[in-house]
């Protein structure tokens, strides 16, 4: 990370009213640390218990009135891995955009696909190491960054409608940076969300073009009544959520190559309870249909992906901005074994 280009973008916030007179501009961001314990049955692999920042980040963002109901906003976001230094990382959300109220948002750079987005609305513990994506209650297309389906895409377009009766239509289209290598694959993916009456529903596809079997489709709900809410997600694979496995794309594996069409569908349900400043939630997992012999490809027989997932956690929040967490997750694979985690950890918005 550059140093001085965060300098720079903090110099350009600090101009306030001089540069920016019509411009919203500010300083936004997330501290979240971790005691983290993981233990895993898979070969190789040494319990531990160490400390985690977990998508700590500082940004800047801002809006300019163009006049006439059309507007301009962009992003500038970078992790910080405060538990080893503090030093700047990869950078996360970093776009520009123009937004017209009778028409939607157009947005220019990196941000999520219209199949990540929903995923965050109905997990309560998304961006801290219990998040659903982390422990398989979400499939590995929530998560990553790049251009082979990973959750926020590079190069991309996105189009945001206008709210109509509470839904509204989510477009995005990623540009290959890399001819060179042989997939020639322009990414898309497409989504319809509803937001009304307590309910927030959601439908999105996702497909990177490398071939017929690189696709996946997914339905997702939140429904709120008083202090309980019920979450569900199925996800239907069609090449490849099996193509990036569990914990990325199998080793061996073209990229461009089939996935099978029979992939490894994910589906989990969950819930939450909410008691003053307290928030409870549980929920249950499974990756079903997971075959994935390729011939020739040792280490891809059948049900290598299946597994059964549950977590159980709770948070406190001291206040709107700060919030204690704690948790337990069991994953247990029918190839390898059991993952396990317990996280404690504290999270500060700013």
């Amino acid at each position: 990370m550059n140093k001085k280009l965060i300098a720079s973008a903090m110099g350009l916030v600090m101009a306030g009213g001089m540069g920016l007179a019509n411009a919203d501009v500010k300083i936004y961001g997330q501290i979240d640390l971790s005691l983290l314990a993981t233990d895993s049955d898979a070969a190789g692999f040494e319990d531990d218990i160490n400390m985690r920042s977990q998508n700590s980040a500082i940004g800047i963002k801002g809006t300019e009135d163009l006049g006439n109901g059309l507007s301009a906003f962009f992003q500038m976001e970078y992790e910080s891995d405060i538990a080893n230094g503090g030093n700047f990382g990869t950078g996360r959300d970093q776009f520009v955009g123009l937004k017209m109220e009778s028409f939607g948002k157009l947005t220019f750079g990196t941000t999520s696909t219209a199949y990540k987005s929903p995923g965050s609305k109905i997990d309560p513990f998304y961006r801290t190491p219990l998040q659903s994506r982390d422990v398989g209650l979400q499939s590995n297309l929530h998560s990553g960054k790049g251009e082979e389906g990973q959750g926020r895409g590079t190069n991309m377009v996105r189009y945001d409608s206008p709210s109509l009766g509470g839904l509204g239509l989510t477009a995005t289209y990623q540009f290959d940076s890399n001819k060179g290598d042989g997939e020639d694959d322009d990414p898309y993916s497409v989504g319809l969300t509803f937001k009304g009456g307590g309910l927030y529903a959601a439908a999105s596809y996702i497909s990177t073009q490398q071939n017929d079997d690189n696709a996946a489709a997914q339905i997702l709900a939140r429904y709120d009544i008083g202090d309980f809410s019920m979450h569900a997600i199925y996800e239907f694979d069609m090449g490849l959520i099996t193509a990036q496995g569990n914990n990325g794309f199998l080793a061996g594996l073209p990229r461009n190559g089939s996935a099978q069409d029979d992939g490894a569908d994910n589906y989990s349900i969950g819930a939450t309870y909410t008691i003053g400043n307290n928030l409870i939630g549980a929920d249950w997992g499974q990756r079903i249909d997971g075959s994935n012999g390729v011939d020739g490809i040792a280490g891809t027989g059948d049900d290598i992906q299946e597994y059964d997932t549950w977590r159980i956690a709770a948070y406190h929040s001291f206040s709107k901005r700060t919030r204690v967490y704690a948790g337990y997750t069991n994953t247990d694979y029918d190839a390898k074994g059991e993952d396990e985690r317990i996280a404690l950890g504290i999270r500060h918005n700013f």
